[in-house]
């Protein structure tokens, strides 16, 4: 006997075929569209680019802008290195703006940013993106740009800029460190003596830093606690894998509740102010920034949001992140977000940690999709517009 409902669950079935078949379809048309175009990046980039040529250049790498694979992000890194080689100001003015509008594409900005100083090692805008790039270059990126601020005269004179130059250097390959050795050399002048270069390994250089920034965390990098589910190395895949979604961002605002972040950070009109405003993250920092400060809440600390403990006359004493209430009085903000209020003239003494305020573990509750749809709404940038501040050094 046939059922009244075998007809309507056939046409569900070759709905949905057709469906799949479309899309199919329309992921093989895009595939082959961005082929084309990467052939025509190969063939404009073999050759001197004139005013059309630059400009078709750009016009390609924003169409391959919406391709999500590994063949059309190479594609637009020849497309960036070809227009900053080029010298033209109009296709660097692209490279910078790829640089400050695209925080996923930093990172070969910047290197394509550091083979233009080949040619011209005295734009010290360039200099300032290069630096700007610290944080995020890594592998063959990382050396370009090392070896590219050597060039310039002009020396980094934060004491946040050497070490992650320190950092940098320890996740080098060996051969590839020199990178790291030569610039630390160029910006602090140490060692003095030439016939002393060769003794001033990364581990030596990490020595002087704790000597002559004391204030500053350790030039070391993090470890991950005995049986920590998550680290970078169990969610580096997911990430790299990563695809947004308004369905994966609102998952993630719900995780954000969950999580308690709003307690302390606000995120456009929601959350408390106690922490660093995490509205316009999205355009400031990229994905895996994000993650790893998640992780690692200590391995970089915002001086406008120190820890401390401070001792009262009392004997009582209070960790946790200091904030003014009014001329008379302090508050304490402890890492679950309780806020505690006092007089100014109940202080004894005064001590700056180097420890965030924020908890650790925080993502240990949550499983993978939970942590990439946060991950997604934090670094959602629809609808937030881009701030204007000064990241340089």
């Amino acid at each position: 006997m046939i059922s009244i409902h075998q007809p309507l669950v056939l046409l569900v079935l070759l709905t949905g075929l057709l469906q799949t078949s479309v899309a199919h379809a329309a992921g093989a048309s895009q595939e082959n569209d961005a082929a084309a175009l990467g052939a025509e990046v190969t063939a404009l980039s073999a050759q001197a680019l004139d005013e059309d040529a630059i400009q078709r250049l750009i016009t390609i790498d924003q169409a391959l802008a919406g391709v999500p694979t590994v063949t059309a992000a190479a594609d637009q890194e020849r497309v960036l290195m070809a227009l900053a080689t080029s010298q033209d100001a109009g296709a660097l003015e692209h490279v910078r703006s790829v640089f400050e509008n695209a925080p996923e594409r930093r990172g070969s900005a910047a290197r394509a940013l550091a083979a233009a100083t080949i040619l011209r090692p005295t734009d010290l805008q360039d200099w300032r993106y290069m630096v700007r790039s610290l944080p995020v270059v890594q592998g063959d990126e990382a050396a370009d740009v090392l070896n590219a601020l050597q060039r310039f005269r002009t020396r980094a004179n934060k004491g946040q800029w050497v070490r992650q130059v320190i950092l940098i250097g320890l996740q080098l390959p060996a051969d590839q460190q020199s990178a790291a050795t030569g610039l630390l050399r160029h910006w602090t002048g140490v060692p003095l003596k030439k016939s002393e270069i060769g003794e001033w390994t990364l581990k030596k250089y990490q020595k002087w830093f704790s000597n002559e920034y004391p204030d500053q965390p350790e030039a070391v990098l993090p470890v991950d606690p005995a049986g920590r589910k998550w680290t970078m190395a169990t969610l580096e895949p997911a990430l790299q894998t990563f695809r947004t979604s308004d369905a994966l961002i609102q998952q993630g605002a719900r995780v954000y509740q969950t999580v308690g972040c709003q307690k302390c950070h606000r995120r456009d009109k929601a959350g408390e102010a106690l922490g660093p405003d995490l509205t316009s993250l999205g355009w400031r920092r990229q994905r895996r920034e994000i993650l790893h400060a998640t992780l690692y809440p200590s391995h970089e600390l915002n001086e406008e949001y120190p820890t401390v403990t401070i001792g009262l006359k009392s004997g009582k004493s209070l960790t946790g992140m200091m904030s003014a209430s009014d001329a008379n009085a302090l508050a304490i903000v402890s890492s679950t977000g309780i806020r505690e209020e006092f007089s100014r003239t109940e202080v004894e003494t005064i001590v700056h940690q180097k420890i965030s305020n924020m908890p650790e573990a925080i993502l240990e509750p949550l499983n993978e999709d939970e942590i990439m749809s946060l991950i997604a709404f934090l670094s959602s940038v629809d609808g937030i517009p881009r701030p204007h501040t000064d990241e340089g050094p």
